[in-house]
């Protein structure tokens, strides 16, 4: 009987690897209570946030930006810079989400050029991510 030999793989994930991908776990759920909050602007008995604004029972006139609404949450005022700053974090949200799960995936998959691939993808698109 001819002699058999077994040959083992050993894969070693770097610690930077799961660290991108901690922060950009860290990043999505920051950026999705930025994008809920409704605390951007604050005055007193009033607050608004990019989707929102909400003004409190009880508040005294005069109110930010002349509103003349009861009590309660409205959509965000009809304002350029608003619907800007919604705009660039959406996107932000969107690509750090794309580039943690492709991190993600190169963290299980056992494929080297497959794993290269997806890292060197999602570096890029948080390169992107970080711009806005």
């Amino acid at each position: 009987m001819a002699p058999t030999t077994t040959i083992e793989t050993v894969t070693i994930t770097r610690p930077l690897k799961v660290i991108a991908f901690i922060c950009g776990v860290i990043v999505i759920i920051l950026m999705i209570l930025a994008l809920t909050s409704t605390d951007w602007l604050m005055a007193e008995s009033w607050r608004q946030g990019l989707f929102v604004h909400c003004i409190e029972e009880g508040y005294e006139l005069p109110l930010p930006f002349n509103l003349q609404d009861p009590a309660g949450c409205y959509p965000s005022r009809d304002v350029a810079y608003i619907k800007a700053t919604a705009a660039l974090c959406i996107i932000t949200l969107v690509t750090d989400a794309l580039a943690t799960f492709l991190t993600g995936l190169g963290l299980r998959t056992q494929d080297h050029n497959r794993k290269y691939k997806f890292y060197r993808v999602a570096v890029l698109i948080m390169m992107v991510a970080r711009t806005y």
